[in-house]
């Protein structure tokens, strides 16, 4: 039988490689998204600064159609994206980023929700442990009383269910 710690740690474990597995694949994505559309790569990034908040890629306003445009004038000029994206939080703020960059406080933004889960996990963990502790303990001997299956055992929970029994009669009349 493995430990309450030991078994905690391997929970974590799993929550943590299941929640950063899926990070290749929308790494791979989006590096194949940028070599057939490059002005999508960049737009798909980006939320719009006016009042739909859609992301640019997929924003029909007229300020998103505009900075389509812009991002596609910019990539025709020779400029690369962080360039492109340089000008852009220059005009409109770190508002527009689809998400902030992992530096400093932003860091925050990207490590809580892991840590918040593996947390999770294991604070359920240990009460799930504790549980079935108390479930072995119930079905096994408790403490101070006869043990399961026994004569003694058997006879007390002959008159619990006497005692129930008489109880609902009694509810019924």
């Amino acid at each position: 039988m493995t430990s309450v710690p030991r078994r905690a740690a391997i929970a974590a474990l799993l929550a943590l490689s299941a929640a950063v597995l899926p990070l290749p694949a929308r790494a791979n994505e989006s590096a194949a998204g940028s070599k057939a559309d490059p002005v999508r790569a960049i737009t798909s990034q980006l939320i719009c600064p006016c009042s739909c908040g859609e992301v640019l890629s997929g924003c029909t306003c007229e300020v998103g159609i505009g900075l389509k445009g812009y991002v596609g004038k910019e990539l025709e000029a020779g400029k690369d994206k962080e360039a492109i994206e340089a000008s852009l939080i220059a005009k409109y703020g770190e508002v527009i980023l689809g998400a902030p960059k992992a530096k400093g406080f932003n860091l925050v933004v990207w490590v809580a929700p892991f840590a918040a889960t593996i947390l999770g996990f294991g604070i359920a963990t240990m009460f799930l442990m504790r549980w079935a502790g108390r479930k072995r303990l119930v079905a096994g001997a408790p403490e101070g009383g006869p043990a399961a299956g026994t004569p003694a055992a058997n006879a007390a929970l002959d008159q619990l269910r006497a005692r129930a029994e008489a109880e609902l009669r009694e509810m019924r009349e």
